[in-house]
């Protein structure tokens, strides 16, 4: 049985309580990776959320990108949120088990050079070039060595404020043997790419109905093996197309044989 972490981004929305019932029907936990801004309109979602026993983590304020903001800035952002999801928490009598943080759009500060590809063993860079240019909205133009600087500068900063990855047993080589495993943010080791079946996108990217989505996950060779566990990235968002999309990709992961994991 394949065993997946599903972490769902862009949380809070005004879905996210029935996206938590959902999930808690078929205990099903998960890490939702709050922004900050919609945590202003939606912060009620986020305390159903953390009153269930998921798991909060920051997605930064603003949505974004890292590699367009300055580095005070961009920890500004992370700080804004961070301070937000601490008020969440207290508003339950749950506590934060753990401080995660995922990159908007993946930016980890250097654009769509989300890992140094060059770096990469040859036999691992196809697929992972592949998997973040499936998985989110990016270019693979090289960065400039200012945003190479501040990809590291933030992840400094990130460690010595304590976030860490909290996914055991992610076993595939290009995932353990490189700067994924070190990387002090959360990554992903397949995408849903739920978002192209979003109304504004709907057409316009590489899959574009719900079987293309179905089609895969059946067709990636990692994300059907059992010999290392899954992070598997899908999203909560206000627009109200996006609940039906994931519950269906959820229950057909389910169906296909996966059992979702706590962090």
């Amino acid at each position: 049985m394949r065993e997946v972490y599903l972490t769902i981004d862009d949380s809070p929305s005004p879905f996210s309580k029935q996206l938590g019932e959902f999930l808690k029907e078929r205990d099903i936990p998960a890490l939702f990776f709050c922004r900050g801004d919609t945590l202003e309109k939606y912060e009620q979602g986020a305390v159903a959320l953390a009153e269930m026993d998921f798991v909060l983590g920051n997605h930064a304020y603003s949505h974004t990108r890292f590699s367009e903001m300055s580095y005070e800035d961009c920890i500004a952002e992370i700080e804004k949120t961070e301070k937000m999801i601490e008020s969440v928490y207290k508003k339950t009598e749950k506590s934060q088990i753990v401080k995660t943080l995922r990159f908007p759009h993946m930016d980890r500060g250097a654009g769509g050079w989300i890992v140094d590809y060059d770096a990469l063993p040859e036999e691992h860079r196809e697929y992972v070039t592949k998997l973040f240019f499936d998985g989110v909205r990016i270019t693979l133009d090289r960065p400039s060595p200012e945003n190479v600087e501040k990809k590291h500068k933030i992840q400094e900063y990130l460690k010595r404020e304590g976030y860490v990855q909290p996914f055991k047993r992610v076993t595939f080589p290009w995932f353990k043997d490189t700067e994924m495993n070190e990387a002090a943010d959360c990554l992903y080791t397949f995408s849903t790419s739920d978002w192209m079946l979003l109304d504004r996108h709907r057409g316009k990217w590489k899959y574009q109905s719900m079987d293309d989505l179905k089609a895969k996950m059946e067709n990636d060779k990692a994300f059907q093996s059992q010999t290392s566990r899954h992070i598997v990235l899908t999203h909560d968002k206000p627009e109200p197309e996006v609940f039906p999309v994931v519950s269906e990709l959820i229950d057909y992961m389910l169906e296909t044989g996966v059992k979702f994991v706590s962090v």
